[in-house]
């Protein structure tokens, strides 16, 4: 028989294995849970807990708390707020936030990413990353373009018959191309490139979501480890993922639309708030987007499109 741990009034099983504890509850919870599954802690956690509904026919009906092993093999674990977080054995990663229309992606070695943001797509595979910037609150239909490389950064506009080049020698036309399809799907290939699915990884995959621990913080913040990643939300909703081996962070909020990816790699940031945004750093490398002007950096030189959708060298 399992270890009985107290619950108030009511008693649980409790399954070291699975969770570690929870020291005190913010909504004037006194009871001490020392360590409990996730499908007999959901019962008496859903009482305090809101499980917003995902879109139709895409994520198992039935809400669970704590991570579960979807038939595919990947390892799901549902957040308020419409968040949803995906992960593969391998530990490539895919965070979701439906509320604001937000994906993030990171591959498994680390060295590929890719947003999916209102204000824009972001894809970055090694040393190179492609840009598309648009105004997410669709006060102008202007689509702007950049590359990240080696030579330096590649911009144009939709309507623009010239691409320009920014590299130490300043700003200049090039016959570079810039490849970014606004109908491609880049978080996918991003997430399951290089690792392993499929229903024969379910057993494998199943055993790290039972081995997940999990701590709720006197502040009402929610804290899992899952599969070498720490995942936390705030009483706020934002959401917060560290692989703790390596330098990759990624978060985003609910609440405004907020997005962050930090690498080895690249670091961008996008909002959808007052400061609504799309920022990309790549090295020396960067390009900065608020919904009108577009900017790209590189040794010293800036150049970009304007209000007006008109070229500007700065």
């Amino acid at each position: 028989m399992p270890e009985i741990g107290y619950l108030g009034p009511t008693q649980l099983p409790v399954n070291k294995r699975i969770w570690s504890s929870i020291s005190s509850y913010p909504l004037d919870q006194t009871a001490i849970v020392r360590s409990t599954t996730p499908s007999q802690l959901f019962q008496y956690y859903q009482q305090q807990r809101q499980y917003p509904p995902l879109p139709h026919n895409t994520y198992e009906p039935v809400p669970q708390f704590g991570p579960i092993v979807l038939s595919n093999g990947i390892i799901q674990l549902r957040m308020r707020d419409a968040v949803v977080i995906e992960m593969t054995i391998d530990r490539s990663i895919k965070l979701m936030n439906n509320q604001e229309r937000v994906t993030i992606a990171l591959s498994s070695a680390g060295s590929s990413s890719a947003i999916n943001h209102p204000n824009g797509i972001v894809f970055q595979n090694g040393s190179r990353v492609d840009i598309a910037a648009y105004d997410g609150r669709r006060k102008n239909s202007y689509i702007r373009y950049a590359k990240m490389w080696q030579k330096g950064i590649s911009l144009t506009s939709e309507g623009c018959a010239l691409i320009y080049l920014v590299d130490a020698a300043g700003t200049r036309t090039t016959s570079d191309m810039i490849n970014i399809d606004l109908n491609a799907d880049y978080i996918n290939p991003v997430f399951y490139n290089g690792t392993r699915f499929g229903a024969q990884y379910y057993q494998e995959a199943n055993q790290i979501a039972q081995s997940a621990n999990f701590w709720l913080n006197d502040d009402g913040t929610e804290i899992f480890h899952v599969n070498g990643f720490r995942i936390q939300q705030t009483v706020d909703g934002l959401v917060k993922v560290a692989r703790m081996n390596n330098r990759c962070n990624i978060r985003t909020s609910p609440t405004n639309g907020s997005a962050t990816i930090t690498t080895p790699y690249i670091h961008c940031t996008a909002s959808m708030g007052q400061t609504s945004h799309l920022f990309v750093r790549r090295e020396e490398r960067r390009m900065h987007f608020d919904g009108t002007s577009f900017v790209v950096r590189n040794a010293g030189h800036s150049a970009g499109f304007d209000d007006w959708n008109r070229l500007r060298v700065y």
